[in-house]
């Protein structure tokens, strides 16, 4: 019996406190709210437009920078190798003149040897 009472005692509270929260929200208020809310939401979608093209925007100007990172760094592979060969070219023909023309080899490196000094 205490037990009947005591449920019915606690729909009879909870039913108060529904109640009582119904008369203190008013119609007007709630229709104010679902508004903001509906203004919010228009205005956070637009955001996440905005960002989605922003993200597209910026992979489309990476690829574009990826691509240009790529063909520099072909460009500069080629200077790289035209320059080895050009260095190597230069090497052969000191080698040769070196050995073909050893004493006027001798006094130039002479003279710079004393230009160095001074």
């Amino acid at each position: 019996m205490t037990d009947t009472f005591a449920s019915t005692s606690a729909e009879d509270n909870e039913e108060h406190l529904v109640e009582a929260l119904i008369s203190q929200v008013d119609d007007e208020a709630i229709t104010k709210i679902i508004q903001l809310q509906k203004k919010s939401l228009a205005h956070f979608e637009k955001t996440n437009e905005m960002l989605i093209n922003c993200c597209r925007l910026s992979a489309n100007r990476l690829e574009k920078a990826r691509k240009d990172l790529a063909e520099s760094k072909q460009l500069i592979l080629e200077m790289k190798s035209d320059l080895e060969s050009i260095f190597r070219r230069i090497r052969i023909f000191k080698q040769t003149y070196l050995t073909k023309y050893t004493d006027i080899y001798k006094y130039f490196e002479q003279q710079y040897r004393e230009e160095k000094e001074e």
